[in-house]
């Protein structure tokens, strides 16, 4: 539901944090503002993403402003909700889901389909109104549909290159970011930053559903080919994700866009390397007897220090529960930070 990108550790990007924040609950605000409460649904953290390379690209400094997210009686804090990159990033949420239901009364089950074609229906203000707002910007709608219409057609042909439509209409549709902010010496990277993205997003989304699928009897390219081909795939985008991003010139909060490619990384480890669950499942045994084995319980972690992830969490601030039920006292066998801390690339799940 809410994308590949992973959320960045708290602490780790102490600094930057409050900036991902302003562009995750800045999206949802968006979305409700434009399009109405029910598309705050649609919040994602790839769109997010989206929105904060705008942010951190614009050479203009942003305007954040105080406001509140979901509960109007929360402390107010620094939000993004009218840049112009998150509001491209909550039309291009709100097309997507035109895309998905369009999909699915196409490719579901009975029901399925009738459910698709009553919540496009529903949809349909929101959606025409999503393209209007692409449409004022230049927004190449119909390049990004012309590459989707291919999917079919390349699945039966080339099942390797079957995340090619994808890749091509996000390439597009984040490259856009370039023209938006008036920066066209960055479109060439955004583009390849795009391109890489939606490869990952594609083949993350066939390896979650590859088996039912199967038992749908739909395509699914896992079934077509050989892992260790699309294996091959999927490392040459995850390195092209982030030479693209390196090349990008940042002005501001570029720790930050690292601290989320590095924990993306570590949290979609078993995608990348196309484990099974149940070499998951081994793996982590694997790691826990390794800890508990003797050696020293801080050498687990290589992402921070752990205690500094539940300060940020909130286990030692202001007294409320964070990520370690030890509050960071933690020792062999005990239940702590390296156990339900995701940002500590030990025992994490996603």
């Amino acid at each position: 539901m809410f994308g590949f990108i992973a959320t960045p550790c708290s602490s780790c990007t102490r600094d930057g944090y409050p900036a991902w924040r302003g562009a995750f609950c800045g999206l949802a605000r968006c979305l409700g503002r434009e399009f109405g409460d029910p598309a705050r649904l649609l919040v994602n953290r790839d769109a997010a993403f989206m929105g904060l390379l705008g942010i951190s690209l614009d050479p203009r400094p942003p305007a954040w402003k105080q406001a509140t997210c979901c509960n109007p009686f929360a402390r107010p804090f620094a939000l993004a909700d009218e840049h112009p990159a998150v509001l491209h990033a909550a039309a291009v949420s709100v097309c997507g889901l035109a895309a998905k239901l369009a999909d699915d009364t196409r490719d579901e089950g009975v029901l399925r389909r009738g459910m698709a074609r009553i919540g496009a229906r529903l949809a349909g203000p929101a959606t025409d109104r999503a393209v209007a707002l692409l449409n004022t910007t230049s927004f190449p709608t119909a390049r990004v549909m012309e590459c989707l219409d291919r999917q079919d057609a390349i699945e039966s042909a080339d099942p390797l290159h079957a995340d090619e439509p994808t890749a091509a209409a996000y390439g597009i549709i984040i490259a856009h970011l370039a023209d938006l902010l008036g920066i066209p010496g960055s479109k060439e990277p955004l583009h390849r930053t795009g391109r890489a993205l939606g490869s990952l997003v594609y083949w993350r989304d066939a390896w979650s559903d590859r088996r039912d699928d199967a038992q749908r009897g739909r395509f699914n390219p896992f079934q077509a080919l050989d892992s260790s081909a699309i294996r091959g795939r999927i490392a040459a985008s995850w390195d092209g994700f982030g030479a693209a991003l390196g090349a990008l010139p940042f002005q501001r909060h570029a720790e930050l866009v690292d601290g989320v490619l590095q924990n993306t990384g570590r949290l979609r480890g078993s995608f990348l390397e196309l484990r099974s669950g149940d070499e998951e499942r081994a793996e982590k045994k694997r790691r826990k007897r390794e800890r508990n084995s003797g050696r020293s319980w801080q050498d687990c972690c290589d992402c921070c220090d752990c205690c500094d992830c539940c300060k940020g969490s909130g286990s030692r601030s202001g007294g409320k529960r964070g990520c370690c039920d030890a509050a960071c006292d933690c020792g062999p066998g005990d239940k702590g930070c390296c156990d339900c801390n995701p940002c500590d690339g030990c025992d994490c799940s996603p």
